[in-house]
C-alpha cells in the first residue's frame, strides 16, 4: 500500500443484490459509499457496519495494478 493510497483509502465495490456501489475504507477503518443514481453518500464506522446497514451484501476488494506504479 503506497502513502497515497493510506491518505486516500482503500477501493472496494460493495455488490446488492440489485446494484453495485464503489466505496472507500479510509485510514481510520470508516467506509464511505457513493450511489451515483441517487446522489448520495454513505459513511459507516467499518465495512462491517456499512454492510448491517444496508441489510448484507458482500466487498469486492480490487487488486492493485501494478502497471500504475510503474509509471
Amino acid at each position: 500500500m503506497t502513502a497515497l493510497t493510506y491518505l486516500i483509502g482503500r477501493p472496494f465495490r460493495l455488490h446488492l443484490p440489485h446494484q453495485v456501489l464503489d466505496g472507500w475504507e479510509l485510514a481510520d477503518r470508516q467506509a464511505l459509499v457513493i450511489d451515483a443514481g441517487g446522489h448520495s453518500l454513505t459513511a459507516a464506522a467499518t465495512t462491517a457496519d456499512l454492510l448491517r446497514g444496508y441489510g448484507g451484501g458482500h466487498l469486492e476488494w480490487p487488486e492493485p495494478d501494478p502497471a500504475q506504479h510503474n509509471q
